[in-house]
């Protein structure tokens, strides 16, 4: 849609969903008017943040088919995300076909998980990305994913230990070493950078002492 004046309507808009302002209504963009003036007040409640909590075996984990999903994939890497909305804004985002975005697993507050992709299919989550000389990481990884934006907010304890040891298992389950644990700023630097390194390292040394 052209109408005069838009950029600068798009970049008041951005400004208020705190976006970088650039008057560009790419996905990103529009992801935010979904989740805060759409999605906003519908569906289940936010999981509260929870205080310090005991540590689980595993987490309850529930599965939602998401649209946008595709071919078989081999997994050789783990991508860690944060998706930038809240946990409800993200799940309803993932399950809609328009978004064309999907992970293969969201972590809540209290470690739960939704998987939204089998492991051997394609999620749509890296996008442009690269890592040792293989392209398109879409087609050889799962992605694993909190909310929010690790840059202004820790994951829990729960979270941590919820996403390190759905790494384990799947470490275990297709052969993936240490260093396959990886992040999207990682596969898609200048692009993106997601999670943060104190997320990331918080994950890896989870890891680490559960193996």
């Amino acid at each position: 849609m052209k109408f005069k004046g838009k950029d600068n309507v798009v970049k008041e808009v951005q400004a208020k969903l705190g976006l970088k302002a650039d008057g560009i209504d790419g996905p990103n963009t529009w992801k935010m008017i979904w989740e805060n003036l759409v999605h906003d007040g519908k569906g289940a409640p936010e999981k509260p943040e929870p205080p310090v909590v005991d540590l689980k075996d595993d987490y309850p984990e529930v599965y939602k088919a998401s649209p946008n999903q595709s071919g078989t994939i081999k997994p050789k890497f783990v991508v860690l995300h944060h998706s930038s909305g809240s946990h409800d804004g993200t799940r309803s985002w993932i399950l809609n076909k328009a978004s064309q975005v999907s992970y293969h697993y969201l972590i809540a507050a209290d470690g739960s998980r939704t998987q939204f992709v089998y492991d051997t299919k394609k999620a749509w989550h890296a996008g442009r990305s690269k890592w040792n000389g293989i392209s398109g990481l879409n087609s050889h990884s799962v992605g694993i994913s909190f909310y929010g934006n690790t840059h202004s907010r820790t994951p829990s304890a729960a979270e941590i230990d919820s996403a390190a040891k759905k790494c384990v298992y799947l470490m275990d389950k297709f052969g993936i070493g240490l260093d396959g644990i990886i992040t999207h700023k990682m596969v898609a630097p200048g692009r993106k950078d997601d999670p943060s390194e104190e997320t990331y390292n918080l994950v890896i040394a989870r890891i680490k002492e559960l193996t």
